[in-house]
């Protein structure tokens, strides 16, 4: 049977902030995504939106014979533990659902180092699909091969590796820049050529003045 997930032009929005517009993928079976970009920018919402549990500004969602598992960044039960043990507390209950696709809100941020390196090891054995966001640059380079990047109010989608995601991101910066310099520079020199041509226009109209005063 098969198990995927339709995001149809989903918009997010609030009443004072854009997050993201016009997003559509499809969600299959296996798929290894990260959700990343700066903080605020919907990262966290488009999870629940994925999970049902919120709605989207516009646009659909279809989720076809798919079951959840869910860990959230704030983890409010179990408050006799600590936050290495309430994540894993709140894994194994995610886990004990035999989820079709698992969602991890930045599982790594309260973990040590023992702990950290554990999840991403079961993670590496995971084989449903899965959906977290993360700045965890380690867990995005052995776990993830699909980013989808939040900025400027849309969701670039980028299939492969984490560290490819950044050389193409400082290849398309240094483009940019590479851009802007020129652009900067074709405008100093037009500036020259603009003052040349109003310094000549002023001469010529000086040589003209004094041609007609000496003709008088």
């Amino acid at each position: 049977m098969q198990k995927d997930t339709f995001l149809s032009h989903i918009d997010l929005y609030f009443i004072s902030k854009v997050c993201f517009e016009d997003f559509s993928t499809q969600i299959q079976s296996g798929n290894r995504i990260a959700i990343i970009g700066n903080n605020g920018t919907g990262k966290s919402s488009l999870l629940k939106i994925i999970k049902g549990d919120m709605p989207v500004s516009e646009g659909e969602i279809q989720n076809k014979n798919v079951s959840f598992g869910y860990v959230p960044q704030l983890i409010y039960e179990y408050e006799n533990l600590s936050g290495s043990e309430k994540f894993n507390k709140a894994l194994s209950t995610a886990f004990s659902n035999h989820p079709d696709i698992l969602l991890l809100d930045e599982p790594t941020n309260h973990l040590d180092l023992k702990n950290r390196r554990s999840l991403i090891k079961m993670l590496n054995f995971y084989k449903g699909t899965l959906i977290v966001v993360s700045h965890d640059a380690e867990l995005l380079r052995s776990s993830i091969d699909i980013l989808w990047h939040i900025d400027n109010g849309m969701v670039s989608i980028f299939n492969g590796k984490y560290d490819d995601y950044c050389q193409t991101i400082m290849q398309e910066r240094r483009n940019i820049e590479n851009k802007l310099e020129f652009l900067a520079k074709e405008k100093k020199e037009n500036h020259k050529a603009l003052m040349k041509e109003q310094q000549r226009a002023k001469k010529s109209k000086e040589k003209g003045r004094k041609f007609v005063e000496q003709k008088r």
